[in-house]
């Protein structure tokens, strides 16, 4: 199993209280730590799986899977 890579300046907030059942949460991305991010991945497409913490906190974290050969 790799490492774990998070996204850095990517953060997931849960909705509102008074929010729609439809909304799932908001994003918030800081751009001047998104974008070093994103150009360190030398892929064309960056995928991102939103986890839970213990703590309850919502967080991304780098799909990094790749097929076996």
């Amino acid at each position: 199993m790799s490492e774990a890579t998070f996204a850095n300046g990517l953060y997931w907030k849960e909705p509102k209280e008074n929010a729609p059942d439809w909304v799932k949460g908001n994003i918030s991305i800081k751009v001047e730590d998104f974008i070093p991010f994103l150009e360190e991945q030398q892929e064309g497409w960056v995928n991102l799986v939103v986890k839970k913490s213990k703590g309850g906190k919502y967080y991304a974290q780098l799909d990094n899977w790749k097929p076996s050969e």
